[in-house]
């Protein structure tokens, strides 16, 4: 309606150029050529344009995409600006950690420990002591109880059975009994021979037995700590018998001396004397005379190393292969 109305109407709204005048495109095209321009009002009276020429819908689309670009532009240096002012302060804060580790508090000291006195150093000394022989007899194994053995212990043993009757007091029963003991018939001693035999053979059985049931490795250790249970508590603790045990590698010098005492020199000779005038030929030898018992040593000294690992699994401790 109002295309029509400016293109019948004279004049004023014939001059317009109304192609220019929307942005987008009317039923009937408007001639390119018209002049843009605006007529005046027939008096001839000069009057300002009623309208101004608007720019084409290209240069409305140039426009905003340059608003559009300009926009966007400015959002991104925003935000990396943004970011930017976000990264120094996170320097910052990893400054202000360093610095707080950096001020850290030291550790306390650990207390210093208290000093013991004579009497708390004596009673500590008993009692490792005292924990060291409680673990060496764990160690040690004890060995089964033995039958008695000999015609007088069984001979007591018996005669003690009568005299607890007559005697209130043990120990003069246990004296009465020994000399009870002493009395006793021939039938009554080759009876309790066969008794002492017949426990000498049982306690053999029930040994080996027991010793069986422990490793040659236990068995050895166990002897260690019998050696050292001997010389800790000043009480004898025998060491066990175990055939399977490693036999210790000889020295050249006990070699020489099994050697010339097998000889019959010193028949007639103390041991005592044996033994330092062995020492003596010993020291005479020269080197090239001592190299044979030095390769019996050597030999033995192999053989002990390859028996020990086979019978007890475990590589033999270091040994001398020479002798000085």
């Amino acid at each position: 309606m109002p295309l029509n109305l400016a293109r019948r109407g004279g004049g004023i709204l014939q001059k317009l150029h109304l192609s220019d005048a929307f942005s987008r495109p009317v039923r009937v095209a408007i001639a390119q050529s018209h002049v843009r321009r605006v007529s005046l009002i027939t008096r001839g009276q000069a009057l300002r344009p009623i309208c101004r020429v608007l720019p084409s819908t290209s240069v409305f689309s140039q426009r905003l995409l340059k608003t559009y670009a300009t926009t966007s532009d400015s959002k991104s240096e925003k935000k990396i600006s943004t970011n930017s002012t976000k990264g120094g302060k996170g320097t910052k804060k990893t400054t202000k950690k360093a610095k707080k580790s950096s001020t850290a508090k030291p550790k306390p000291k650990p207390k210093p420990r208290k000093q013991l006195t004579e009497k708390q150093k004596e009673a500590k000394k008993t009692r490792e002591l005292r924990d060291l022989i409680k673990a060496l007899k764990a160690t040690a194994l004890e060995a089964p109880k033995k039958l008695p053995e000999r015609v007088a212990n069984l001979s007591i043993i018996e005669k003690l059975q009568e005299t607890r009757k007559t005697h209130n007091n043990t120990q003069e029963a246990f004296k009465a009994a020994t000399e009870l003991a002493k009395t006793i018939s021939e039938e009554e001693r080759a009876r309790f021979a066969a008794v002492a035999e017949s426990n000498r053979n049982s306690n053999e059985s029930t040994y080996d037995q027991w010793i069986k049931s422990h490793t040659p490795l236990q068995i050895k250790e166990a002897n260690l700590a019998r050696n050292r249970l001997t010389k800790l508590t000043n009480k004898r603790y025998p060491p066990l018998r175990d055939d399977r045990l490693v036999k210790r590698p000889s020295s050249s010098y006990v070699f020489f001396f099994i050697e010339r005492t097998g000889q019959g020199d010193f028949k007639h000779m103390a041991a005592k004397d044996i033994a330092t005038r062995v020492a003596e030929e010993w020291k005479g030898l020269t080197e090239s005379e001592k190299e044979k018992y030095h390769k019996l040593q050597l030999a033995d000294t192999e053989r002990y190393l390859r028996e020990y690992q086979e019978v007890y699994g475990v590589e033999a401790p270091h040994v001398r292969k020479s002798s000085e």
